[in-house]
Parts: C-alpha cells; sequence; structure tokens
C-alpha cells in the first residue's frame, strides 16, 4: 500500500478514538466550557510543535508561505469552533459524517481549481463513493443551528487543508509543519482580542478541574500525533483522497459505538435513530467501495 495511503488510514482511525473523548467532554459542564474556550486550547495546543522543533533546521518563510499558513490557521480555528458549537446540541454521530462530507467536497473543488493533478479522472468516482457513504451514515435530523454549524465547519476544514497542502507545494514537509503550526498560535491569540471570548477563555481555563484539563491535553495529544499523520499524508499524496478517506473515521466511530455502547453510553445512541439500518449499512458500503478501489489503484 502507498505510505501516504496508509499515513492517512490509520489518522483517520486515531481521529474517531478522539471523537468520542472530544463528544465527552464538550458535553459535560465541569469540563472546558464554551465552543470558543475549547478552540482557542485546541489551537494554542497544536502550536507546540514550535517547542520541540529543530530551529536549526527551519528556514525562513517566504511572504507566500506566511500568508498560506496564516490562512490555514485561521481556517482551523473557524472550524474548530462550529465543530464543537454543533457538538455541544447534536450526536458526534450525525455532526462528524456532515463536517467530513462538506470538508471533502470544498477540498476537491478548490484543489480541482487551484492544484493540477491533484486527482485524475480515474480516482473522482471513489471520492464520490466516499463522500455519499459519509453524508449517508448522518441522519441530518438535528437542529437548523446545529446543521449551520456541521456545514461552515466542513467547508473551513476543506480550506484549511487545502491551504496545508499549497504550504507544502511551496516548502518542505518540516518547514511547511512548523510555520502552519506556528501560526495556530497566532490564530489563538487572535481569540483573545475579543473581549467577551477573552473572558470565557481565561474563566474556562480557570474554572475547569484539573482533571478536565488533563483530558483535554491528552486527548489533543492523540489528536496530534493523528494530525501529524495527515499532514504527511497531505503532503505526499492528493488532499483531495485524504480529505475523502475522513469518511473511515465515522466507520470506526460506527464500530465503537457496537462496541463499547454499555461502558460509554455518548456512543449508544449512534446505534438507534432512523438511519440505524440500510442507510448506514449502505453508507459504510460505499466508503469501504470507494477505498478498495482506490488501493486497488495505488498497489
Amino acid at each position: 500500500m502507498t505510505t501516504w495511503l496508509a499515513l492517512a488510514i490509520g489518522a483517520q482511525f486515531i481521529y474517531a478514538v478522539s471523537v468520542l473523548i472530544d463528544r465527552h467532554i464538550v458535553v459535560r459542564a465541569e469540563h472546558i466550557g464554551r465552543p470558543i474556550v475549547y478552540a482557542f486550547y485546541v489551537s494554542l495546543m497544536s502550536g507546540f510543535v514550535v517547542v520541540i522543533a529543530p530551529f536549526g533546521f527551519i528556514g525562513a518563510p517566504t511572504a507566500f508561505v506566511v500568508l498560506l499558513s496564516l490562512a490555514q490557521a485561521f481556517a482551523f480555528v473557524g472550524a474548530i469552533f462550529f465543530l464543537y458549537s454543533g457538538l455541544t446540541v447534536a450526536r458526534a454521530s450525525d455532526v462528524a459524517p456532515v463536517v467530513g462530507a462538506v470538508s471533502a467536497i470544498t477540498s476537491l473543488i478548490l484543489a480541482s481549481i487551484w492544484i493540477d493533478g491533484d486527482i485524475t479522472s480515474m480516482l473522482i468516482p471513489p471520492v464520490v463513493l466516499l463522500v455519499a457513504g459519509t453524508a449517508l451514515i448522518s441522519s441530518f435530523h438535528f437542529r437548523r443551528h446545529a446543521l449551520r454549524d456541521a456545514l461552515l465547519s466542513g467547508v473551513l476544514f476543506g480550506i484549511s487543508i487545502l491551504m496545508a497542502k499549497l504550504v507544502y507545494l511551496q516548502t518542505d514537509f518540516i518547514d511547511g509543519f512548523f510555520w502552519t503550526r506556528t501560526m495556530s498560535i497566532i490564530a489563538a491569540g487572535a481569540l483573545l482580542l475579543v473581549p467577551a471570548w477573552r473572558i470565557a477563555i481565561l474563566r474556562g481555563g480557570k474554572h475547569s478541574s484539573s482533571g478536565a484539563k488533563a483530558l483535554v491535553i491528552s486527548n489533543k495529544v492523540l489528536a496530534g500525533i493523528a494530525g501529524v499523520m495527515t499532514a504527511l499524508a497531505v503532503s505526499m499524496g492528493s488532499v483531495s483522497i485524504v480529505n475523502a478517506l475522513a469518511g473511515l473515521q465515522f466507520v470506526f466511530l460506527f464500530f465503537f459505538a457496537y462496541l463499547f455502547a454499555e461502558k460509554m453510553p455518548l456512543t449508544a445512541k449512534a446505534k438507534t435513530g432512523s438511519h440505524g439500518g440500510w442507510q448506514t449499512a449502505l453508507g459504510v458500503s460505499l466508503i469501504v467501495l470507494g477505498l478498495a478501489i482506490i488501493y486497488l489503484r495505488h498497489i
């Protein structure tokens, strides 16, 4: 199997575990608090790579790389905010597939315009299968503003991953990864410029328990590992395919729901509802079929 494809698949498994923990965090009042607070800490912690980066090997960025990295960082912050805003009022098994499908469509459209050869005509059908399967998994039975949040999050995630790919086309992986993560710190800091958000962020950090903080940090370390794997996959392969493979995350989520429903009640609802039968089965089948086609064309 192509290395970047294996990295992308492995990352989605780790992301699925992280999403379950995220859902647990955002629905507990004693944890971090409002979505803007969580978006701040996620963005801030994603920039911690600057602490361990080999500074002697990091080259000075061009103005274009800085602009792309800033755009990627702010799009990522916005995507995180709308994702967790949706998760506060809707199930992860409903919100996450919509975000994934919209993100894949967004990156596919933008990549076809900005990146020559990112995806060939032979690979469009499996990407469509992955996106369609992802969309089918969600029931779309949630409140209007939750759907709005999911759509906005998906668009911004698509823009974010496309901007990251453009950065990697301008420089090597180490430099690109370093500067995109550095700009995440700047994007997080920008949230403090809004008085209401600054108050919420400062209060959220003070009022959350040490256990909640440890849970968030541990989960972000886990997500960070998946993020590095995804970044490597994006730098090495097709951004459209890597993003479309996000559908695998939701296949893993539903397997987790059946395996751990009794131990993790928050996943139990993923097993019920009008989409719990043929719609979910069809969605999973389309994702598996799309992945199989991509695999056969990359071995």
